[in-house]
């Protein structure tokens, strides 16, 4: 068992990495093309969720129940 959490730990520190790369080539303009497309709507689409966690922190902040208010918000 011990082998395949090192395995999977491996597999998804590769997978960082590899994405911390596509990133600065991005931003260093070295990329073009579809893949240049495909990372900015990822980094996107974190910076979004991002916010949008963000947003819902701060509303529960400003509540007395904020588990039962943000359950029953539509």
């Amino acid at each position: 068992m011990k082998h395949i959490y090192r395995f999977i730990g491996i597999v998804v520190v590769i997978i960082v990495l590899l994405g911390a790369l596509l990133y600065f080539l991005n931003e260093k303009g070295i990329l073009k093309g579809p893949i240049s497309d495909w990372i900015e709507n990822i980094r996107n689409d974190i910076l979004s969720m991002f916010g949008h966690t963000k947003d819902m922190v701060n509303d529960m902040e400003n509540t007395e129940n904020p588990v039962t208010d943000s359950i029953n918000i539509p």
